[in-house]
């Protein structure tokens, strides 16, 4: 048996939203109660706990010596808000709840605090305005990874900068150039960047975004740091470490931050009142093959009913249609490798005619 050869092929990736692939996600994903864990990780290094060497891991402070300097290298911007806290609380997202990375425009998390009040919100937010999925700012290059614009390149979805955002609220500080973190803020389409993505949150329309160039009182204030690609995120603020209401978790009966609660807050969760929403996407591999075939070629069928219209016989006991000028009916192309194995069909939604004298021409896509 031969083969005709395909006309062309392409491999290249393409990005989706997380659970294209997976019926169970479509992009958004939301979890809480038992899915969505804290522990409280302290910068001693004398506590006995494990969870003490978290802060070299996400870039924050470990030392003495290193809040020194951390105080001194990054004062006047940023950075200067973002508390050295001797402790901080760090959010697990589970890693089979997102893809590749999480677009840090998107994420919303709510905390039980003990208040009027039930509930802090917080939102993400970049230090710069680009239609990416990470914030590109210097800043956030201390805590990921180097910038797109440090490469010289624009920051969109494809590349995906620093793989960091950070987390804001209203009830800590509003944004210094106004509105609210929440403007913009919505699940109903994907966002912009990607296919089908309509979203604009508020920093890419209305400028209102953490201003990254002011001094002083004009600096907003970060709550905390999301790692999109790690799956974390770590809050670093004092107050609202001391606003969680820690009682009321499943895994604690009492105790105050900083004292007997310290030593038992690992994996800690709430069945009511903690909640974490957001966008991610996921690389799919996509082959994509151009089959042809030129006139002259396809014209013999084995369909028995083809004796219905008296075609030439062939030796083989086919029928070929030519001499009756009647079109073949494809129904199923094979690719076949080197070695003559079957490696894939395509099968089209219906048959495909080709007449003896005309082209055919399929495009297959393989996604992976």
């Amino acid at each position: 048996m031969e083969f005709k050869s395909v006309t062309s092929k392409n491999v290249y990736s393409e990005i989706i939203p997380f659970g294209t692939l997976n019926p169970a996600f479509n992009g958004y994903n939301q979890i809480n109660g038992s899915s969505l864990k804290m522990t409280v990780a302290q910068r001693d290094p004398n506590n006995g706990r494990a969870f003490s060497n978290l802060y070299s891991s996400f870039s924050l402070p470990a030392a003495n010596f290193q809040v020194t300097g951390w105080d001194i290298d990054w004062t006047n911007n940023a950075i200067q808000n973002i508390d050295d806290a001797n402790e901080v609380v760090v959010v697990e997202i589970p890693k089979n709840t997102y893809g590749e990375l999480i677009d840090g425009r998107t994420i919303k998390l709510d905390l039980p605090i003990v208040s009027a009040t039930t509930t802090l919100t917080c939102y993400s937010s970049y230090y710069q305005t680009y239609n990416a999925s990470s914030d590109p700012s210097p800043e956030a290059e201390v805590f990921g990874h180097t910038s797109a614009l440090s490469q010289g390149l624009t920051p969109d979805i494809e590349t995906p900068s620093t793989n960091v955002s950070f987390l804001f609220s209203d009830q800590i500080d509003l944004p210094v150039n106004g509105g609210s973190w929440a403007d913009g803020y919505t699940t109903s389409s994907p966002p912009k960047g990607y296919p089908d993505g309509t979203t604009e949150f508020s920093f890419d329309n209305t400028k209102k975004v953490a201003a990254a160039t002011d001094t002083g009182s004009g600096l907003d204030k970060p709550i905390g740091i999301c790692y999109l690609d790690k799956g974390f995120i770590v809050i670093t603020h004092n107050v609202v470490k001391d606003m969680i209401a820690w009682s009321g978790a499943t895994t604690l009966t009492g105790g105050t931050f900083g004292t007997s609660l310290v030593s038992g807050a690992t994996q800690v969760y709430w069945s009511t009142g903690s909640d974490l929403t957001f966008y991610s996407f996921e690389k799919q591999w996509v082959l994509d093959v151009l089959c042809q075939a030129d006139p002259g070629e396809f014209y013999i069928t084995s369909n028995p009913t083809a004796a219905d219209l008296n075609p030439t016989v062939t030796p083989g006991g086919n029928y070929d249609l030519q001499s009756v000028s009647k079109p073949v009916y494809i129904t199923e192309i094979g690719l076949y490798d080197s070695l003559g194995h079957m490696v894939a069909i395509a099968k089209p939604d219906k048959p495909i005619e080709k007449y003896y004298n005309n082209p055919s021409y399929f495009n297959l896509k393989f996604r992976f």
